[in-house]
């Protein structure tokens, strides 16, 4: 099952640090194998978190693009200068 670590949706107006947070690359879909393993892995039959301290979250990939400018050549740099 493919990973990979990432951040909370960025924002131009806050700075947040790591916070252990990881994207897992599987659709949700409740007929998926490998989407059923990381649910039964986090939660209990009845959807409760089997871990205090961790999150499930589904995003979509349209809010996933929310801020796909983010990504554009010199962004960031033109951001700092304005900052």
């Amino acid at each position: 099952m493919r990973w990979r670590e990432c951040g909370q949706v960025a924002s131009e107006t806050v700075a947040r640090s790591y916070a252990g947070e990881i994207f897992i690359d599987v659709p949700f879909d409740d007929t998926d194998t490998q989407y059923r393993k990381v649910q039964a892995f986090l939660e209990h039959p009845d959807g409760e978190m089997r871990f205090d301290d961790v999150r499930f979250y589904v995003v979509t990939l349209q809010v996933a693009m929310k801020n796909a400018h983010h990504d554009e050549p010199g962004f960031w740099d033109r951001w700092a200068d304005n900052f």
